[in-house]
C-alpha cells in the first residue's frame, strides 16, 4: 500500500511541475518582458512569509505598470485595458508557478 501511495504522490508531482511548465511557456510566447517580471516576482515571494498575499497583488501592480512603460516606450501606442488583462495572466502565471512549484518540491523533497 505504501508503495501505491508514493507513486501517486510523485504523479501528482510531476503533472503539477507539467502543469507549472507549461504556463510558463505559454506565458513567455505571449509577453516576455512581463513574464520575465513575473519570474523576479516569483523567486522574491519564495523567501517572504506572505507570498501567497503577495503574488496575486504584486501580478497586477506589475502588469499595470509595464503597461504604462510600454506606452512610454513606444511598445503600444496606448495603455488598453484587454493588455493590461493579458500582461496579468503573463505575470501571475510564471510567478505563481515558481512560487508553487518551489513550495510543493521543498515541502514533498
Amino acid at each position: 500500500m505504501a508503495v501505491m501511495h508514493r507513486t501517486h504522490v510523485a504523479m501528482e508531482l510531476e503533472l503539477s511541475v507539467a502543469v507549472a511548465a507549461t504556463t510558463m511557456i505559454v506565458a513567455f510566447i505571449i509577453d516576455w518582458p512581463r513574464a520575465l517580471i513575473g519570474l523576479a516576482l516569483g523567486v522574491i515571494c519564495r523567501f517572504l512569509p506572505y507570498g501567497t498575499i503577495v503574488v496575486p497583488l504584486g501580478a497586477v501592480v506589475a502588469s499595470a505598470l509595464a503597461e504604462l512603460f510600454y506606452a512610454w516606450f513606444d511598445r503600444v501606442s496606448e495603455p488598453h485595458f484587454w493588455n493590461f488583462f493579458i500582461g496579468i495572466f503573463a505575470v501571475a502565471g510564471t510567478a505563481a508557478s515558481l512560487y508553487i512549484t518551489t513550495r510543493n518540491l521543498k515541502d514533498r523533497l
